[in-house]
Order: structure tokens, then C-alpha cells, then sequence
């Protein structure tokens, strides 16, 4: 009577596979009447799959087969599908063997419950993490692509790089912005860096310390900075907050900057001449 009224599904088998007793819930479990069938013949009668829900589950291997063989079997998953269930369900089955009261071998015993819907929830939350998971690539991507849109490196001019930032310039920002500026200054051999505040309107001490950073950074390179499009009222910060931008120079706009570029090099060039001809003329005398 216990048996019979339990919700999990029992059945017992003697040592040869024969179906000794199944109780009624192990027939709506399986939604087919359990007959003594061949344990051989188990996979076809109850379409018995691995967790795969393709691949037919090999007789042997199933756990009542196992705890034929002495097997203790714990929480086996099993999907199964036949005419009777063509959507399929979900199986965790345990099974062990039992022993006579004369501690002879008898047969062995099978316990299975339903766990259709635990498993249809586990795959909700699969796909749900993909998606997650999707949906943050994508947001990943499209910060990147802001950031290179906010924080542009352009080569106006052979040796000459101008950096326009826009916006915030918080720790996070810099050192991205620190990275970039010097691979390209590394990669492109550039002399010169015009750093660009025209799209910066608010500068407090740390905005201002990131770009002392960055700045002495660029320096490290052998390139030299100059400061273009710089605000009043961020002017007027600089100055309240006793900002030293040392040998650093201000222009107005980024045509003054790059007109300025232009002169050292053309008097770095100059020089250059100079003490070229300087020291061949020394040499013939």
C-alpha cells in the first residue's frame, strides 16, 4: 500500500531483468504500462535517450541494468519519448541492488521522479545567460566604438598628432586614452602632440592632474605637447586651482597649434642645416 501510493516511481526486478512489481506511479511516470520485457529491450519500449535527447541510451548502461551488475546508481538524468509522449520528458533515476535475507542477490530496484520542469527552467536560464551574455558583448562594443568616436587620434601632418577630448576625463578614461596616444606616437614616430579641450567645459583637480599625467607620459617619448582650445571658465579653474602646466605650451585653437608645430620643425630643420654646413666647412679648412 505504501508503495502504491507514493509519487515517485518503483520498480523491482528480479536478477534476470524480469519485472517483478511496478507501482501506478511508475506507469503515469513513463505514460506506458511496464511490462516484463528483456532488459535489452528497455530503450526501445520507454525510448530511453541520453541527455542529448538523440542518442538512444545503451540497455546496459541504463541504472536498473547497472544495480543488476552490483551498481549503486545515483540520480541517472534520462530523457525518454515514444508515441504515447512525443514532446518527451525528464527522468533522474536511481537504482541499487538487493540482497535476499539470506544476503543472497535478488534483483534490483529502480526509484525515478519527474524533473521535466526543473529541467525546462534550467534551459530558460541557459538561454537567458546567452542572451545575457550577447547583450553585454554588445553593449562591450558599442563602448568601444564610442570611445574611439569620443577620443579620436588624428595625424594632421607628417609627425604631428592631435588628440580632441570631448567630454569627461575621469581616471578610467585617461589611462585608456594614455595607451592609445603612445602606441601612436610609437608606431607613427611623431614628435608632436596637440592636445585639444575644445569639447571640455569642466575641469576640476582631478581632470586636471589625468592630463599633467598624460602629458608627462607623451613627454617620456621625446614627443612634445601643446594645449589648444582651452575655455575661459576652464581657464579660470586652472588658475583657481594653481595648476602648473610647466614648459607645456597654450595656444588659442588647433590652427595656431598646428601652425606652431610647423615653425619648430621647419627651425629645428634650419638648425639642423646649419651645423651640418658649420661642421663641413670646418672639416675642409
Amino acid at each position: 500500500m505504501i508503495l502504491d501510493n507514493i509519487v515517485d516511481g518503483v520498480v523491482v526486478s528480479d536478477r534476470d531483468g524480469k519485472i517483478l512489481y511496478s507501482n501506478p506511479a511508475a506507469e503515469a511516470l513513463l505514460k506506458a504500462t511496464v511490462d516484463s520485457v528483456s532488459p535489452d529491450d528497455w530503450s526501445n519500449r520507454y525510448g530511453f535517450y541520453r541527455t542529448d535527447e538523440q542518442t538512444p541510451f545503451p540497455p546496459d548502461e541504463l541504472p536498473v541494468a547497472r544495480a543488476l551488475q552490483g551498481e549503486v546508481v545515483v540520480a541517472q538524468e534520462i530523457f525518454f519519448r515514444h508515441s504515447n509522449n512525443p514532446a518527451g520528458s525528464w527522468l533522474v533515476v536511481s537504482a541499487r541492488p538487493v540482497m535476499a535475507n539470506d544476503g543472497s542477490f535478488f534483483g534490483a530496484v529502480g526509484v525515478f521522479r519527474d524533473i521535466s520542469e526543473r529541467k525546462r527552467w534550467e534551459k530558460e536560464l541557459e538561454q537567458q545567460l546567452v542572451r545575457e551574455k550577447e547583450r553585454n558583448d554588445a553593449l562591450e562594443r558599442l563602448r568601444l566604438t564610442v570611445q574611439q568616436l569620443s577620443t579620436p587620434i588624428l595625424e594632421i601632418w607628417d609627425e604631428v598628432l592631435v588628440l580632441p577630448i570631448i567630454g569627461v576625463l575621469d581616471t578610467r578614461r585617461s589611462g585608456e586614452m594614455t595607451d592609445q596616444l603612445l602606441e601612436e606616437i610609437t608606431r607613427k614616430q611623431c614628435r608632436f602632440v596637440i592636445i585639444d579641450v575644445t569639447g571640455v567645459e569642466i575641469v576640476d583637480s582631478s581632470t586636471a592632474d589625468q592630463l599633467l599625467r598624460l602629458v608627462s607620459a607623451v613627454e617620456l617619448l621625446g614627443a612634445r605637447c601643446m594645449l589648444t582650445g582651452v575655455r575661459p571658465a576652464v581657464a579660470q579653474t586652472l588658475t583657481t586651482l594653481r595648476v602648473d602646466l610647466g614648459p607645456m605650451l597654450t595656444l588659442r585653437n588647433l590652427k595656431h597649434g598646428l601652425q606652431t608645430c610647423l615653425r619648430l620643425m621647419q627651425t629645428e630643420t634650419d638648425v639642423t642645416r646649419a651645423m651640418a654646413s658649420r661642421h663641413g666647412g670646418a672639416a675642409r679648412r
